[in-house]
């Protein structure tokens, strides 16, 4: 009887995998009592074929754009029950992969499977059903991790000054080029009341200014930007991680650590000041933006510091906020490029940010980092599109 249940329950997968449920549908007893553990919209304890099907079966289906390829890697049969080893490789709706661990336990009356209890990586599964699948609101989560993180930046950093309107975020960082004393467009707005804004916080104190745009949202404020003159000195894609692909970046000879103390702040900052000094930006831009601990270490921010020899020579931080893992201040110095030590160090990040709870990470890509992003799985929905000019 033992090697007809391990035949059965085997057969019955590989038809699931291929996209056919039937067969293991079949298998369940009309009283079925399916547990699924943790405490994810999936989760929980179902009675019956129907409650199992309206709670587990179509939602999932809904979510996913392939079936779940379910692989049984090791079948045991004790007694009535089964215990199924197994992996799952599927795509959500989103565009977010799905690569489960599975270890199943069926509890057979006769012919029937009468009980399931399902066992899995709950963390995954809640974090892929968590990304949006609608382009805008994927957009949407995006603006408002972009948005949140600078406002940090400049908020944790030395002097820095936060103008919040309705429609629009004005930042000024000490010792800042016109990319650090940034306009961020959040709602439509005129462009005469952007201009108004933009001579009363920057201009009226001599400080040089840009206004960020959004190409998905904000076309007509941007031709308006054209015809006044302003030229669009930057486009930096907005790229995001929809999953984690599993990616294994560890270099030879590269220890990666969080920063935790000021030690590990002030090895943060040489690499930031080295790093993006090839973009024009002063060393003193860097100083006051990592003049205290928050900026590297807080209960919704980490920076990850790598080093090679005993030497900083790479660092990324993540910012967690709207259930997004943004991701920035990455940098590696000039010696130690070419190495993957910037993509180890932002691995490092996301990471820390989908165990913090982030469903996706979100970056905007500088000119050198783009190509390294897109390889490690980033897609780009948008543009964010600096503009200068005067006012």
């Amino acid at each position: 009887m033992s090697g007809d249940l391990r035949a059965r329950v085997r057969g019955a997968m590989a038809d699931f995998s291929a996209g056919n449920p039937a067969t293991f549908m079949a298998l369940l007893h009309p009283e079925v009592t399916y547990r699924v553990i943790g405490t994810t919209s999936l989760s929980g304890t179902r009675r019956g074929l129907d409650a199992v099907m309206a709670g587990i079966m179509v939602p999932l289906s809904a979510a996913l754009a392939t079936p779940i390829e379910v692989t049984a890697e090791r079948i045991i049969v004790d007694g009535d029950c089964v215990s199924v080893q197994a992996t799952g490789h599927a795509t959500f709706q989103s565009g977010a992969p799905y690569n489960n661990t599975y270890c199943f336990v069926f509890r057979f009356d006769g012919e029937r499977i009468v009980e399931v209890n399902e066992y899995l990586d709950t963390a995954l599964l809640g974090r892929a059903l968590a990304v949006p699948v609608e382009r805008t609101a994927l957009l949407r989560a995006m603006d408002l991790n972009m948005w949140e993180m600078y406002r940090d930046i400049v908020r944790t950093g030395a002097d820095g000054e936060i103008l919040d309107t309705p429609m629009l975020t004005m930042a000024r960082s000490p010792h800042g080029s016109f990319f650090h004393n940034m306009t961020m467009i959040r709602e439509a707005v005129e462009p005469d009341a952007v201009l108004a804004a933009v001579r009363d916080f920057y201009l009226s104190r001599g400080w040089p200014f840009s206004i960020w745009t959004r190409a998905h949202t904000d076309e007509a404020l941007e031709a308006a930007l054209a015809a006044r003159g302003f030229t669009q000195a930057l486009s930096m894609p907005a790229m995001a991680l929809l999953g984690d692909p599993g990616t294994i970046c560890e270099p030879a000879g590269l220890e990666i650590r969080p920063t935790v103390d000021d030690a590990g702040r002030r090895d943060y900052l040489e690499i930031t000041a080295e790093a993006y000094a090839v973009y024009g930006q002063e060393r003193k831009t860097a100083e006051a933006a990592f003049a205290a601990l928050e900026s590297v270490c807080a209960p919704h921010l980490q920076g990850f510091v790598g080093y090679a020899g005993g030497k900083p020579v790479a660092a990324a931080a993540v910012y967690l906020t709207h259930g997004v893992a943004g991701i920035g201040w990455v940098g590696c110095v000039t010696e130690a490029r070419g190495k993957r030590y910037a993509e180890a160090v932002t691995w490092a990040a996301i990471r820390e940010g989908f165990r913090r709870g982030g469903a996706f990470a979100n970056l905007q890509a500088s000119p050198m980092g783009r190509a390294v992003y897109e390889r490690m799985g980033f897609i780009t929905p948008s543009h964010v599109q600096v503009w200068v000019g005067a006012a």
